[in-house]
């Protein structure tokens, strides 16, 4: 039986940790062990998150085998990821997402709501939360100017530090586009990389479940992890098939929710736009500001090739959120600066 072992570290990201967030090395020892005996252990809540995924029966998940002083081994998934088919199926991107949200439907209903009331949720992984750590207070300006160094040359590195400054500022005025009322349970760490495909059977890995006023965050990581595996594709026809693709999921997820109320409508899509760019940043910065000597994986590692195209979209995504246009025509105008910057960057 083939087993996947995760650890946490004082829940942060081994970068963070690495890159001295969480003090010295002996300092993280320290703390380490009383952490690993505490009932806020990341593995173990989401122990608890994945028993009760199994009870609610829909998305399914990995099977697990035990928690023992903090590690979590959970079984092997057969199948291919979420991930490689649209590697493979770019043309394909719009069902494939669609599926995904599909098979977290019960997890976004009632008895999700009702079981995270009383669960404590892994709130670590908030695309807002981490983007708020990250980009508020007074260490916020020295981790975006040291964005990139030891890996983008001087030139490519400056452009990157400028786009995304200006982003950053940007999205932390919009932060009151995420509406604060919490009555929703998401699956919270939505890649794409988290769902496998066997036959037409999804099962999913890595949960983190938290609250939310609706399915926003779920469907912001997962399409924008998505539109990012396009940018990272060597082709650029298969690239434009992504972007429809998540185009085409998002308008269909636009059109399904609040029927007759344009207003909850337009306000739930500038929410998924605001946490997509959020999320774009997040995961950017934290491949950018990991250590020379870091193994990246591959996918990290094409993404810092392409800083600046994405750091690009990001900086012009924002600077239309913070414009007047709202609903569908704000999604029309987000998509063509994506394409745009495909004609100005290749």
């Amino acid at each position: 039986m083939e087993l996947y072992a995760k650890y946490s570290w004082l829940s942060s990201s081994l970068v963070s940790v690495l890159r001295g967030a969480r003090g010295s090395w002996e300092d993280v020892q320290e703390a380490q062990e009383p952490y690993v005996k505490s009932i806020d252990l990341v593995t173990r809540r989401e122990l608890q998150h994945l028993e009760f995924l199994r009870q609610l029966g829909r998305p399914r998940v990995c099977e697990m085998a035990k928690l023992r002083r903090g590690v979590l081994f959970t079984q092997a998934v057969p199948g291919v990821t979420v991930a490689e088919e649209l590697v493979l199926r770019p043309w394909d991107a719009g069902p494939l997402l669609q599926s995904v949200l599909l098979s977290l439907r019960e997890l976004h209903g009632e008895e999700g709501a009702r079981y995270l009331r009383q669960a404590w949720p892994i709130n670590e992984r908030s695309i807002a939360d981490v983007f708020t750590r990250k980009f508020r207070g007074p260490a916020a300006a020295r981790y975006v100017v040291e964005l990139g160094q030891g890996r983008l040359l001087e030139d490519e590195r400056a452009a990157v530090v400028d786009l995304l400054g200006n982003a950053v500022r940007r999205l932390l005025r919009l932060t009151g586009a995420i509406r604060p009322h919490q009555r929703t349970a998401v699956f919270g760490d939505l890649k794409p990389e988290h769902a496998y495909l066997s036959g037409h059977r999804l099962t999913f890995i890595d949960p983190a479940l938290q609250w939310s006023a609706g399915p926003e965050p779920d469907v912001a990581k997962l399409f924008g992890r998505t539109l990012l595996l396009g940018f990272c594709h060597h082709e650029m026809r298969a690239e434009r098939q992504v972007t429809e693709g998540v185009m085409s999921a998002l308008s269909r997820y636009s059109q399904s929710v609040s029927r007759g109320d344009r207003t909850d409508r337009a306000e739930r899509l500038r929410e998924v736009m605001v946490l997509w760019l959020m999320d774009t940043v997040n995961i950017l910065s934290t491949c950018l500001s990991a250590p020379p000597a870091f193994p990246l994986t591959s996918s990290q590692q094409a993404l810092v090739l392409r800083a600046r195209r994405v750091a690009a979209v990001v900086e012009r995504g924002s600077g239309l959120l913070i414009g007047s246009a709202s609903g569908l025509s704000l999604l029309d105008a987000i998509f063509s600066e994506v394409e745009n910057t495909a004609l100005d960057l290749r």
